[in-house]
């Protein structure tokens, strides 16, 4: 029993020290931290959403193509990535190489699922902007489909842009990803369409 107090005592130390998740008001009571514990280990848990991360693993092929403007005429590219499960199956790790817009480009993304959120959610960064880029949305009820929004730095105006983002999976070796960028009038236009082919 004792041990059980000190394990448990110390396990909740560590999530405080480590992670900070525990807030220092929490009562410490063993049923408070019992209690705290579950919430954070059911918080933490790999579920179903996460085990369809593993749909973005392994080398890729991705033909891209780019409208920097509405009406203007697209670039397009060829770039391979890498995708790879990381943390115990948590998230999954994209990193890509090859050219964008005629430059050289390099890019690192990061793909989720939030138990506390109920959505999935994308870290993107790469060699063409010093911010992060950030996007949450849910799995469509077809299981196919993940729907993502957020904001997106604006050089030309020193705001944010407003972003939405689509993938799509036509089965486990293909999918589309989609970008849509926001206009001051509300609008929206299609900035990037990306179609991924797993290299086997």
């Amino acid at each position: 029993m004792i041990m059980n107090k000190i394990t448990s005592t110390c396990l909740l130390a560590a999530v405080i020290v480590l992670g900070g998740l525990v807030p220092l008001r929490a009562q410490t009571s063993p049923q408070d931290q019992q209690k705290a514990m579950e919430a954070y280990m059911k918080a933490g848990a790999v579920t179903e959403n996460h085990a369809f991360l593993k749909r973005f693993a392994g080398s890729w092929q991705a033909e891209t193509t780019m409208w920097a403007f509405p009406g203007q005429p697209p670039t397009t590219s060829q770039n391979p990535f890498e995708g790879k499960m990381i943390l115990g199956g948590r998230f999954v790790s994209l990193s890509y190489n090859g050219t964008m817009m005629g430059q050289p480009f390099e890019g690192f993304q990061i793909i989720g699922y939030d138990n506390l959120q109920k959505k999935f959610i994308t870290l993107w960064i790469d060699n063409s902007s010093t911010a992060f880029f950030l996007l949450a949305g849910p799995r469509e009820a077809d299981k196919e489909v993940i729907n993502q929004k957020g904001e997106l730095p604006d050089p030309t105006t020193g705001g944010m842009s407003k972003v939405r983002a689509v993938v799509t999976f036509s089965g486990p070796d293909s999918y589309v990803f989609e970008q849509f960028m926001g206009l001051p009038d509300g609008k929206e236009f299609k900035s990037m369409d990306m179609r991924c082919t797993r290299k086997k």
